[in-house]
Order: structure tokens, then sequence, then C-alpha cells
């Protein structure tokens, strides 16, 4: 592999840590009464009340998204002004059901806003467009349910907390919901997630993404409390519509330790390397991410493979090397395997793990975090793949000197082959293009599984053309399936409303 020391040390795990601590810290400064400006200087939103007028999102036919866009003027708005405007059509949960589309909504759009700044910029207008497409199929699409009472203002966080949990396993979606909203009315958005992680990193339910909108609103988000955390809504009523809805590895999750692990983190890495090269196979389960779940707990795989793991105190450079190890045994099973599972099981074998690495890295849950991303590896690498997967497997060179655009259009083999063998000065370039590519299209998956590359890009940076030609392979999917000349005509593809 082609590693590059300035690279290591341009984005280390410390520079990391920084600039996602900005974030945190503007958001802890909210609950310590302090009110954090509102990103790129714009007015907050009103919660839950749409912007009307010439330039507004609200109320656009989403079969005329190409013709209302224009004339709506949207393209002169800034990014933040259309995130908010989307953040409240799309925080709204349905009044009953949700499809794919409806859950992932709010994760699509954290992550899109999230990417913009890396999209060509002649690009750029047909990237905003998909945002404006999904909020317009969306707020077309779905009847949504009443917003809960507001709840009691707290005297402190440890109150909220405490009430929080109490009326979790009630099964109170209501009371619920209110409480989360009030606490970030009241604390901001980094204190919700702290209380709200332990219950979204286990949970079997809202395709186990809860996490994953935790740590979005964290590192892709804004910190503006109240319109922040509505977009977690959704995943919120999941959760606590079935609270008992939860991983049962590792005894339930009971995760205390007994002393610390004699092994230094190269041993800790090297050793899950090996486990998750080849672990016991069993029989993929049915019913969506949940069935699929259930079924790797049955086999006991989790627990015979990293239960001894997990009986000690690790450290924070135990759990990194853990992490570390996971990630790109996750990447390596995009680009070693054929593309028939990559858009939403291998895509998801590494968006997973990769957002509870992510919040883990904030010092949030972080043994947690890391028990439930062996779940959900040890249950992908033995139910998905039949081969064993080899971490320092190297792609040929059969794309040569191709430009990154044309590789991406070709085949994910061919896309994955031409960004693994880019030089690190070619990095930035090749970020452009894998963000532009995913963010002029439509789906979901694609947009949030970039994003998490570009993440792992930082935390990981010795690997970061594995991930980035992780990225690429999966882009290529895309590309190939939605060349640039039809995604005007297919801005509503997936975009399914109950």
């Amino acid at each position: 592999m082609n590693r590059d020391p300035s690279s290591r040390r341009r984005s280390s795990r410390r520079n990391f840590l920084k600039e996602i601590g900005a974030a945190a810290s503007a958001a802890s400064l909210a609950g310590c009464g302090a009110s954090p400006p509102s990103a790129m200087g714009q007015k907050p939103l009103e919660r839950g009340v749409p912007v009307s007028g010439p330039r507004s999102l609200h109320g656009i036919d989403p079969r005329r998204v190409v013709e209302e866009f224009a004339a709506r003027d949207l393209d002169s708005m800034t990014d933040t002004d259309l995130y908010r405007q989307a953040a409240v059509i799309v925080s709204k949960p349905p009044a009953q059901g949700l499809t794919s589309f409806t859950l992932h909504a709010p994760l699509e759009l954290m992550a899109r806003y999230a990417v913009l700044p890396w999209v060509d910029p002649a690009e750029r207008s047909l990237a905003r467009l998909q945002i404006v497409a999904s909020a317009a199929a969306y707020e077309s699409g779905v009847t949504s349910g009443e917003l809960p009472n507001a709840a009691s203002r707290f005297l402190d966080l440890e109150t909220a907390r405490r009430e929080l949990q109490q009326a979790f396993p009630s099964g109170d979606v209501s009371r619920v919901e209110s409480l989360a909203i009030q606490i970030a009315a009241q604390f901001g958005v980094f204190p919700l997630v702290r209380i709200l992680a332990p219950l979204a990193l286990t949970t079997l339910t809202a395709a186990s993404h809860a996490h994953i909108g935790l740590w979005l609103l964290l590192r892709h988000g804004t910190v503006d409390g109240v319109v922040g955390a509505e977009l977690l809504r959704a995943a919120l009523r999941l959760m606590s519509a079935d609270p008992g809805g939860r991983l049962t590895s590792f005894s339930g999750m009971q995760l205390s330790g007994r002393g610390r692990l004699p092994k230094t983190p190269r041993e800790v890495e090297q050793e899950t390397l090996e486990i998750l090269a080849d672990p016991p196979r069993h029989k993929m389960g049915v019913g969506g991410i949940r069935g699929f779940l259930e079924a790797g707990e049955a086999s006991g795989n989790p627990d015979s493979l990293f239960g001894r793991l997990l009986q000690y105190d690790l450290t924070d450079a135990q759990i990194d090397a853990a992490f570390r190890a996971v990630l790109r045994v996750s990447a390596h099973c995009m680009i070693q395997h054929d593309a028939t599972q990559s858009k939403f099981g291998w895509s998801h074998c590494l968006t997973l793990p990769q957002a509870a690495c992510g919040l883990a890295s904030l010092g949030i849950e972080r043994k947690l975090g890391l028990a439930t991303t062996l779940v959900w590896i040890t249950t992908y690498r033995s139910s998905m793949s039949d081969q064993v997967l080899d971490c320092e497997w190297v792609p040929a060179n059969i794309a040569g000197d191709s430009s990154v655009e044309g590789a991406l259009q070709t085949s994910p083999e061919f896309a994955a082959s031409r960004v693994w063998h880019a030089e690190p000065a070619e990095f930035p370039a090749v970020r452009r293009a894998l963000a532009t590519s995913a963010a002029i299209r439509g789906d979901q998956h694609l947009i949030k599984y970039t994003r998490a590359c570009f993440d792992l890009a930082e935390f990981d940076p010795e690997w970061t053309q594995l991930y980035l030609a992780a990225a690429a392979h999966l882009g290529a999917v895309w590309a190939v399936e939605v060349p640039r000349n039809l995604i005007e005509e297919s801005l509503l593809d997936g975009k399914t409303t109950p």
C-alpha cells in the first residue's frame, strides 16, 4: 500500500478529535446556559414551522422540483438555509408507518449538507437539487403526527437524564419524545446525545440506525438545539415504542471489566483482524436488519469470538485498535466482494460501526460502542460472506492513469483500483470526485457511506487509500446505474413514502 507519512501527520487522530470537538464544545456551552452562534450566521428556524415565501422549500410539487428550484431561485440560498428549511420538513415522522426513505431522510440530509463543501462547483446546483427533491417528496407524501406536548423545564441536566431514563422503559413514546426535545432546547444537542447514546447503540429498532443519527448530528449537523434534535424524532419514536428490542450479546451488554487486558493495542488489532478474516458461518436471518442481527446473536458468534476481550477494562488505545481492525475489515468487505451486496449490505457493514466509532472518539460510550460494533461486524462476516478476507490484499492496478471521474463510470473494480493506487497528492481531487458523484445522485446509502469513508480516512489515516477505494467501489455501482444525463429524470427514484 502507498502510505504517506506527511498525510499521517496532517490528519492525525488528535487533529481529528480537535476538529469534531469544536462542535461538541459549542453544544456543551448551550448546556452551561450560553447560546452558541448559529451556523453561518443564520437565524434559527422556529420549531416545526416551514418557511413560506418565494424562496422556500415549503409546498414544492415533487413532480416539478426542477422547475420550482429555478422559479424560487433556491440556488441563491446559503447551504445552511437550505439545510435548515429541509430539516423542518424531514424531521416530522409519519403518523403511521415508516419506509426506508422516510427513516433515512434525516440522516441523508445531514450527510448531504456535510458533503457539499467537497462538491465540484460546477455540480453544486445538482447536489443541492437532491436535497430539495428529498424534502419535496417527503412533505408531499407524509402525513405527519402531532408534536408531543412540551415537557416542563428541568431543574438541571442530571434531573433531565434521570427523567428520560425512567420514562424510556414505559413505552410512552410522546413522553420520551417531549423530554428529549426539552433537553435539547434547555441544554443543547451534545448533552442529549450523551443521554441517548446507550439506548441508541443497543437498539434493534429503526434498522439499528439511531446511533448514526446521533453521530451525524454532532459531526454533520448544526448545534441549534431543537431544530437539530428533531431530526432524531423518527428513530426516537421507534426506540421508545419497543424499549425491549435490544441486543443481548455479552450478557445483555453488561460490560463491567475484570482488570486490564495484558495485550498491546497492536496485538488487539491483529487478533481482531484474524478473528474476522474467517469467523464461523451461520445462515442469514430474515426480516430486515433486525432479523439479520437477531440471527447473528442466536448463533453465539459474538460472545464466543469476543466475549473474553470485553471482560476486561480496555484502555482507550485498545478500544481504538479494535475499532481500526473492524473498520478496515468493513472496507475490505466492500472491495473484495462482488457488487451484488454493495448497495445495502456491505454499505451498512461500514456505516453502522463507523458511527459507533465516531461517538467513541468523542468519549461517548466507548466500550459499549465497541461491543455493539463487534456484534454487527461478526454478523455481517458470518452470514453475508463465504470467503476468507485478506486484509493485506491490494487490488491490481488495472486503471492506470485514468481520471477518477472516468473510472467511476466504468465499473466498481476499475474505480476502486484507480483510487487505491492514487498518489497522496491526488487525495483532495479524489475526495472531490467521490463527493460530487455521491452528492448529485439520489441514493441515501451512497451519501452516508461516502461521508463515513471520509471520516475514517481522518480517524485511520494510514489506510486512507482503503477507505477512499471502498467509497469509489460503491460510488461506481451507482454511477454506472444512474449516468449523469439521467439524474434529473430519476430524482424521485427510491423516494417512496407511506
